[in-house]
Formats: structure tokens, sequence, C-alpha cells
């Protein structure tokens, strides 16, 4: 009879001790789950959007992309990401709208334009062709250009909008274009006219 109560003694005493070490691990896994331990890194802005407005125009950007400057005035938004700049300090990375009013046809404007592109030797025409826009037919080209010793990859999309046309244009070094297709389309898809 002793034997059997010293046993049963050890037993439950080793259950309590295994039940007692569950618990334990269940509250610290929680914990952790509820509160994850801060690396001290910031939170990361280029994955959240923010809506950006201006002249009557509305798209969408990455949160950490700014408003920026444009040299031409047809440009009636800008914006840029801030961390792409180049030897002149500018922004190499940006999405310039411009407005063509009292445009003629959205055809002979395009063609006109890349036209005179294609016979200046520091632009090369890489794409010209029908595209859809917010699901109203529209126009692309995508060229590279050269200027200052940098080439940059360009992306125009012209859309007809009355009597005016729009061209959303997305730039950056051509060595970043690639990496940047993704939110180039993301602002394209996102913008209002």
């Amino acid at each position: 009879m002793v034997l059997l109560l010293f046993f049963w003694r050890y037993d439950m005493k080793k259950i309590i001790g295994i039940g007692l070490i569950l618990i334990l691990l269940i509250v610290g896994v929680s914990f952790f789950i509820n509160n994850p331990i801060n690396t001290g890194s910031d939170e990361d802005l280029s994955q959240q959007s923010v809506d950006y407005s201006e002249n009557g125009i509305s798209l969408s950007m990455p949160g950490d992309w700014v408003s920026a400057k444009s040299n031409s005035n047809e440009t009636v938004l800008a914006v840029a990401d801030p961390d792409y700049k180049d030897s002149a300090g500018f922004n190499s990375v940006n999405v310039n709208i411009e407005k063509k009013s009292n445009a003629r046809s959205l055809q002979s404007e395009f063609t006109s334009n890349y036209n005179t592109l294609a016979r200046n030797s520091d632009f090369n025409i890489l794409f010209m062709g029908n595209v859809s826009f917010n699901d109203q037919a529209a126009m692309e080209a995508d060229y590279t250009s050269v200027a200052n010793n940098q080439t940059k990859q360009h992306k125009a999309i012209w859309i007809p909008k009355g009597s005016d046309i729009y061209v959303i244009l997305c730039s950056a070094p051509e060595s970043e274009f690639d990496n940047m297709v993704g939110t180039f389309d993301f602002i394209i898809n996102s913008v209002r006219l």
C-alpha cells in the first residue's frame, strides 16, 4: 500500500509538472503572437498607399512617394519616389500627368509626337500601340531617352477626354525601370481624370 501511494504521488507530481510547463508555453506563445518583438525598424511606407489629388486629378501612390515639380508647362500633376535622385539631385523615378488642351485627335497627336522623337537619336521607341484605360480606348508608347549621360525608360499612356488629351508619363532610370513596373501600373490603374 505504501508503495502504491508512493507511485501515485510520483505520477501526480510528474503530471502537474508537465501541465505547468504546457500552460507556461501556451501563455508565452500567445504573448509573442499578440506582442511581436519590435526590431526597431519603422513601418514600411512603400507598402501602404495614399490618395493624392491635384488640379481635379486623383490617384493612389505608395506612401513614401511625394508630390513633385515638373519643368513642363503641360504638367498638371507630378509625383516621385524620393529615394531615387539623378546626379543633379532631381527625382529620377516619377509619374507626371500632362494635359494637352484643345488637341487634335488622339491618333494625330500621338503619331506626331513619336514621329518627332523617332528622328532624334537620343530617343529609341520600344513600343507603340493601342491600349485600354478605364474601359476606354487609349494609346501607349514605351521608349528610352538619353540626357546628361543617363538613359531613362518611359511608359506613356495617352487618354482622350473631351477636347483634351491626358498623358500619364512614367519614368525611371533604365536599370531600375523593370523594378518599378508594378508601382507604375498600380498608379496608372488608380488615376481618375
